[in-house]
């Protein structure tokens, strides 16, 4: 409409130009371009040159009303197609910082799922095939133990593929807690896979819930992928093939007996499902054909000259015997691409980041956030989340030759007081938390904006610290904080740096997980604080700073006359900053005086607001105290030093 409404002013300039009147028409027209809102300045082609077409119009065009209207119709069209290359030029720009999406799954790293009922040894056959016996999936002898879908990467004839642990699946929902969603949890990881493992229990023997399974997924789930029968707890030679037997009525095919606590039968499990997988092409073209490709192969490298090969013709094996021709450099370079696939794949960088926090703080509420979906389950019972879960997120590099930057977050179980912790399952979901924020690049420490800063709150934090991770204080549920007005956050954001000084360097962000308030922002702080988990800073720079602090505050002394002395420093790693500081005494250096110098470098650098800072005060050597000292022999000792070149100076 505007500039609808600035054609109509020319227009009517236009019949003061047919009355001769050309300087007053110049003077109206820049005052109908300001009444536009159009500045006489507004580009190098647009007013200025719009206006001295319209005066030129008249000595060569009879009909300046329909010039005119045709000038309209020209702007129109150049107006438009500047939107139009402005919106690409936005659009292109936008595409140099893809946005962050659910990870495509790699189709060359099938998944194949692992279901049955409850406590017949899902986990623990997971764990044997995986070699994740040691800080796998939690293994009890009680049922329910599992109840989110947990992956785990695995490796067998040199193909990768990946495990998903499951739940144990209850039709009737009266029998277990959270039967619905384990249920729902497992079918997702049905419906993704390329292959299903059904885990029965052999000492046991078929039941009414194995026939069940064994009945749904025949009809429902084997016509697309394969389905194989694992009997489980089968450690006997002798009985384990009659308990294997009496599972053939439920109609899945040959029954392998295996022992996943022992490892027996899984390679033959395993190479079977790679084979059924590569007969129903329910995953990529050739998985499971690496090691079969590679014996063909040196077979075919260990025939001599006479016996024919089976890409070569009958022509090209007759003149073979004669050396005419190429079978052989053929042959070579077939085994060399078998040799080639068991390459390992480059693959994305990836950040881990750890969601911690006590119990029933909205862990998997973030989660389920984040990822778009219903990764893990959510109840308002505290211990809900049992064992580790993993949920990758992808950001698209900037080209197309670029990797993509993947984000695991890892949801962890509660972790209550350690007094509390009884030997059990939870003892192991607290070891497995402990153990998911020392392989992570970022904590996520959880806090509960409506209940404060508890002491389990603070000795989380400090184990973050400790471990040198970077972290974020991400205070949940700030929906639910009442009679909110302006100073509330600036008093909230004192509240929590009072409360936990162990980690007052991390950035704090309020959110809310069930309305998704403000999530979308721990990507960006999470880039932040990665960058200042991997800075590095110049010598130089570092001993400048040093030598401002040691100014400011010179190091302690003690009563005796003892006194620090300190040298110079240097930064020696990343992830965190390790910075060494060399002087004569480090036990002449107390605690207040290296949080002084910590706080004087974050005032001084810029970058180091995430992460913490590891320092180590190195003494000088005893062989360096030594040689100083018996350079002119011991205080009246008459001189009786040793050292080169005068040992007996004055």
């Amino acid at each position: 409409m505007r500039y609808r409404w600035m054609v109509l002013c020319m227009t009517s300039a236009w019949m003061m130009i047919l009355s001769d009147k050309r300087s007053s028409v110049t003077t109206q027209i820049d005052a109908f371009m300001i009444s536009c809102g159009t500045s006489s300045k507004w580009s190098a082609t647009g007013t200025r040159s719009t206006k001295s077409a319209i005066l030129q119009m008249k000595d060569t065009h009879e009909n300046p009303i329909l010039d005119v209207m045709n000038l309209d119709v020209q702007m129109t069209v150049n107006i438009d197609k500047n939107v139009m290359e402005s919106q690409e030029k936005d659009d292109t720009s936008s595409t140099e910082q893809r946005p962050i999406r659910r990870r495509k799954r790699n189709k060359k790293v099938p998944l194949i799922a692992v279901v049955g009922r409850p406590n017949v040894g899902k986990s623990a056959l997971v764990n044997r095939i995986a070699g994740t016996q040691s800080g796998g999936a939690i293994v009890a002898d009680e049922s329910g133990i599992t109840r989110d879908r947990t992956y785990r990467n695995a490796e067998f004839l040199g193909e990768t593929f990946q495990l998903v642990d499951t739940g144990g699946l209850v039709f009737d929902d009266n029998d277990a807690l959270f039967a619905k969603e384990i249920r729902e949890q497992a079918m997702i990881a049905i419906e993704e896979s390329a292959g299903v493992i059904l885990v029965v229990d052999g000492q046991i023997g078929p039941t009414q819930m194995d026939d069940d399974l064994a009945t749904f997924l025949r009809k429902e789930i084997s016509k697309d992928i394969p389905v194989h029968l694992a009997v489980n707890k089968c450690e006997s030679e002798k009985t384990g093939a009659f308990a294997a037997s009496q599972f053939w009525s439920m109609g899945l095919g040959e029954p392998f007996p295996v022992s996943a606590l022992h490892g027996v039968g899984t390679a033959e499990l395993l190479e079977t499902m790679f084979q059924s997988i590569d007969d129903k092409k329910s995953a990529i073209s050739g998985f499971g054909t690496k090691a079969q490709k590679l014996k063909e192969a040196k077979e075919t490298l260990k025939l001599d000259k006479h016996q024919k090969l089976d890409f070569e013709s009958d022509a090209d094996a007759f003149l073979r015997k004669y050396g005419i021709g190429s079978a052989e450099e053929t042959a070579i370079e077939k085994y060399n691409e078998a040799l080639k696939a068991f390459d390992d794949m480059e693959m994305p960088e990836e950040i881990s980041i750890a969601i911690v926090g006590r119990p029933n703080v909205g862990k998997s509420s973030l989660l389920n956030t984040l990822f778009g979906t219903q990764r893990a389950i959510v109840s308002d019972i505290a211990g809900t989340t049992r064992d580790s879960i993993d949920a990758v997120m992808e950001r698209p590099g900037q080209h197309k030759d670029d990797l993509s930057t993947i984000y695991r977050f890892i949801d962890t179980a509660g972790i209550r007081r350690k007094g509390k912790v009884e030997f059990g399952p939870e003892f192991f979901m607290v070891n497995r938390a402990l153990r998911a924020i020392r392989r992570s690049d970022v904590a996520l420490l959880v806090l509960d904006a409506t209940a404060g800063v508890t002491e389990q709150d603070r000795v989380l934090a400090q184990k973050i610290s400790d471990d040198g991770r970077a972290c974020v204080l991400v205070c949940n549920k700030w929906d639910a904080v009442i009679d909110k007005d302006s100073n509330t956050y600036d008093k909230s954001v004192k509240y929590f740096r009072m409360e936990l000084p162990q980690v007052r360097w991390a950035p704090i962000l309020f959110v809310s997980a069930a309305t998704g308030q403000r999530c979308n922002k721990i990507y960006s702080i999470v880039d932040k604080a990665l960058t200042a988990h991997r800075k590095r800073i110049s010598t130089a720079i570092l001993n400048e700073v040093l030598r401002d602090a040691i100014l400011w505050q010179p190091p302690p002394s003690k009563r005796s006359g003892a006194q620090a002395k300190i040298y110079y420093c240097n930064q020696v790693s990343t992830r965190p900053p390790t910075i060494v500081v060399f002087c004569n005494d480090p036990s002449l250096i107390n605690d207040n005086y290296r949080r002084y110098l910590d706080r004087k470098f974050r005032e001084s650098l810029d970058g180091f607001e995430a992460t913490p800072i590891r320092w180590i005060f190195r003494g000088r050597r005893a062989r360096d105290i030594a040689r100083e000292r018996n350079m002119n022999g011991d205080p009246g000792a008459g001189g009786t030093g040793t050292s080169f070149p005068f040992p007996y100076a004055d």
